[in-house]
């Protein structure tokens, strides 16, 4: 499902009992961070709360250059400020603002004022757990020195590593300076240093990147290195920017972020601020939505010709009821030989992989489908019935489908009337 799917999860009410609003004049809001696909889906949700929740706000954006920070705000006559908050300088401007500031932007440790953003751990063990179902015992990471959201990303990514288990070759990062601190002269010397960096990488070698346009270079300097991707080097983004992701070769592979939710959250903190209402936390972190794959990450990382296409054919019907004879079939091997090859390659059996794929995949259906019957999603997802796919649920998360599915909305504190199991 793609992260369009998902925007029913920002059609929700931020409090049960919502405080009368007195007839009021219009609230001047300033939009100032960078605009862009995924920033206009997160104004999206911006606007979504202020209509189903009765706020008269209007908009101030910079005209021309889509891109407006706090730094220019000052002196501006408004009521409230959704602000990325990306340097020192920022952060000490929004401290001393006088009117309220909620920062969208995770690129700092810590934030002067109330913060919105994503739950950027979560996002690097999304594209962790995607490249070790893909075989990989090569695992890399391409970021950003001094950003906070990309240390979070990688601390993410290398603790579904520890929590898998992962006995791997190799867990390295490379990290480039970020754009906002410098200008295009750097560039020729960071794309010479990436490809320096992916030519040493032991292959094949799955590699997440910071975001996707970050994945674009990786990309762009496998093809100039004359590196094979996604045979030699699987991409992952971040972000799911169709833009970026849909025009490339190989297309990329992304996760994406549930960008209407991270704008409802913001706005919804920023209109308490403006009321003057006292915040639960000052902190809220949106979890991203799933990975969307693409071409970058079609390979398998294993020698064996036919575990591979083992591992094709299993995830291209994996929505299908298939069994580990079939998949032995396919490859003309046979199941002894099969359940080897896959205790090697990913220390299970095939039929664990399976139900592993199959329990991954419908949790993604239950949290991104809120209103999907538990009985659809158990046939979408290669479950013979919604009784297997309850015990798989007990034995692998000690929760039903439905409780897991209140569980997850719960988090992301979506008032969504639900189907009980």
């Amino acid at each position: 499902m793609r992260a369009r799917h998902a925007a029913a999860h920002a059609s929700v009410e931020s409090n049960q009992n919502p405080r009368p609003r007195p007839v009021s004049r219009t609230r001047q809001i300033a939009l100032a961070f960078p605009r862009g696909a995924h920033q206009e889906l997160f104004i999206e949700g911006v606007c979504r709360y202020a209509a189903e929740n009765e706020c008269d706000w209007a908009y101030t954006v910079s005209p021309e250059s889509l891109s407006l920070s706090l730094l220019e705000l000052d002196g501006w006559p408004g009521d409230g400020v959704l602000a990325a908050v990306n340097t020192p300088e920022e952060a000490r401007c929004a401290s001393m603002f006088p009117i309220p500031v909620v920062n969208v932007s995770s690129a700092l440790a810590d934030s002067p004022v109330a913060r919105s953003m994503v739950d950027n751990e979560t996002i690097g063990k999304l594209a962790a757990e995607h490249l070790l179902s893909r075989g990989f015992k090569n695992l890399a990471f391409y970021g950003l020195t001094g950003v906070e959201f990309s240390k979070r990303r990688w601390m993410g990514f290398l603790s579904h590593l520890e929590e898998s288990g992962f006995t791997g070759l190799s867990s390295a990062q490379h990290l480039a300076a970020p754009t906002f601190r410098f200008h295009s002269k750097a560039w020729l010397k960071q794309n010479q240093q990436l490809s320096e960096w992916l030519v040493s990488l032991p292959k094949p070698c799955g590699v997440l990147a910071v975001s996707d346009y970050r994945a674009r270079y990786v990309l762009d300097a496998c093809q100039q290195a004359k590196i094979e991707t996604p045979e030699q080097i699987s991409v992952i983004g971040v972000d799911n920017e169709p833009f970026i992701c849909e025009h490339v070769s190989p297309t990329l592979t992304s996760v994406a972020r549930n960008n209407m939710m991270e704008g409802y959250r913001a706005a919804e903190m920023l209109d308490q601020l403006i009321r003057g209402d006292e915040l639960e936390s000052l902190e809220t972190r949106v979890p991203p939505l799933e990975v969307v794959e693409r071409q970058s990450t079609a390979a398998f990382a294993v020698s064996d010709p036919r575990l591979r296409m083992v591992l094709a054919y299993l995830h291209d019907y994996l929505k299908d009821p298939i069994t580990v004879e079939e998949m032995a079939s396919h490859a003309g091997v046979s199941r002894r030989w099969l359940e080897y090859a896959f205790r090697d390659a990913f220390g299970e059996t095939p039929y664990q992989y399976i139900r592993r794929q199959r329990l991954q995949q419908a949790r993604r259906l239950l949290s991104d489908e809120p209103r999907t019957k538990i009985i659809n999603v158990a046939q979408r997802t290669g479950f013979a019935s919604v009784k297997q796919m309850r015990l798989a649920f007990l034995q692998a998360y000690g929760a039903t489908p439905g409780e897991c599915r209140r569980q997850m909305l719960e988090h992301e504190e979506a008032a969504i009337e639900l189907e009980t199991d």
